[in-house]
């Protein structure tokens, strides 16, 4: 069967291999040439540990206190649009115990799925992209987090995962890398970590070795509908693509894409920066989030990557340095010892995290469109869900059964 995926990110070459590996001839469709995006600038974690949908009681207020602080880690550019008043009011609604407590064993499930599927991909030759399994750390400073923090590792460890509660000196036993001055934190051992941009690459490099065939430089402008399928993509360069199957992973434009094809889903693009340092003389050694200031920190090699922010901005390019400043101004409040200088614009990456009201992925089938899967809005754990994804997508179109519960995935859930 021939299938063109929309998308040459993490869950749409995950989904391509997988593809190609139960013998259909893909087709991998970028605006890009495959070397950007938010699958490369990403902190490259793979965690399990983090199981707790975006949409949770209380994140809402504390993100309006956020969005009055330009340093925050959170901010949504006001703007009139019914399609962000919409999703907001979503989030709200999404955010209650009830709906968080049924998407914790998904979502857990789903890194998990993931978490294995890269120790294949590492195992294959020629794959190298610096899978390690060194866990997380995720440290506090405050008493309020330290007791949040704690609720989630008891629900760890009624979740069948290990999860250790460390005073300050446990902490510092742990991390030796650089002198750290926190309350405390929990450590889960099972998380794990890989450099993304190698990934991406001899993923990429590996599928078109293998036969698939990559358009990239080219967007979608349109779609031919008939019959409840898509007949025809219309490109920007005037050419129409004639189509038998379609996969949707266009992250953060998939809302728009999905549009014209008269889908609606419900998703906001949620910026992210990060800055990647080079032979540093000292560093933090185990990966590392800091709650307060939600902002993650990954040793990749000779690298060390911080990135953090969640700024909804309607695909603003505008590099936000006062939100840049204010991560990296977090480091001192946990790693007394440690900065990095603030890096010149072009160093800076930025990427758009495509996200749902409920923090949950879009995985499956549309109603509307009879040849259609979308596989989107994974927010800031497109990395960390990526394989499972595409392993989801090809059951799908064999027809058989998910290997897991995928009923809060739908498509057409809002």
């Amino acid at each position: 069967m021939q299938i063109h995926i929309i998308g040459g990110g993490v869950i749409g070459l995950c989904s391509a291999w997988y593809l190609m590996q139960e013998g259909h001839e893909v087709v991998v469709i970028d605006n890009t040439d495959l070397t950007d995006g938010a699958s490369h600038g990403n902190a490259g974690m793979v965690v399990p540990s983090h199981f707790i949908p975006l949409a949770t009681p209380g994140v809402m207020a504390k993100g309006i206190r956020w969005m009055f602080d330009k340093r925050s880690p959170f901010f949504i550019k006001p703007r009139l649009s019914p399609e962000l008043l919409e999703w907001v009011w979503k989030f709200y609604r999404s955010a209650t115990p009830e709906k968080v407590n049924k998407a914790i064993p998904v979502l857990k499930q789903l890194n998990e799925r993931s978490r294995e599927l890269y120790q294949e991909f590492a195992a294959t030759p020629p794959f190298n992209f610096d899978l390690e399994r060194k866990g997380l750390l995720l440290l506090y400073n405050n008493p309020k987090t330290e007791q949040e923090e704690i609720e989630i590792a008891e629900k760890a460890h009624d979740l069948g995962m290990e999860a250790r509660v460390l005073s300050s000196a446990e902490v510092q036993q742990l991390e030796t890398g650089v002198k750290v001055d926190v309350r405390g934190g929990v450590y889960y051992p099972g998380d794990a970590h890989l450099y993304p941009n190698t990934f991406i690459r001899q993923l990429a490099a590996e599928l078109k070795a293998s036969g698939v065939n990559f358009i990239t430089g080219k967007s979608i402008v349109d779609f031919n509908i008939g019959g409840g399928k898509i007949e025809k993509l219309l490109m920007s360069d005037g050419s129409a693509i004639e189509v038998k199957q379609v996969v949707l992973a266009a992250g953060s434009w998939s809302a728009r894409l999905l549009k014209k094809a008269g889908v609606k889903i419900l998703l906001q693009d949620g910026k992210g920066y990060s800055v990647t340092y080079e032979n540093l003389p000292a560093r933090p050694e185990i990966p590392t989030i800091l709650t307060e200031a939600k902002v993650a920190i990954t040793p990749m090699g000779k690298h060390l990557r911080i990135g953090g922010t969640l700024e909804i901005s309607n695909f603003s390019e505008k590099v936000n340095q006062f939100r840049l400043q204010g991560i990296l101004n977090s480091l001192q409040h946990y790693y007394p010892e440690f900065s990095v200088e603030m890096p010149d614009e072009k160093s800076i990456w930025h990427g758009y995290r495509p996200c749902s009201p409920d923090g949950l992925p879009y995985i499956g089938k549309s109603k509307k469109i009879e040849n259609l899967i979308v596989a989107t809005g994974h927010a800031m754990m497109g990395m960390s869900t990526g394989p499972a994804t595409g392993k989801l997508v090809t059951q799908m179109f064999a027809g058989k059964k998910p290997e897991m519960d995928v009923s809060l995935f739908r498509v057409d859930r809002f």
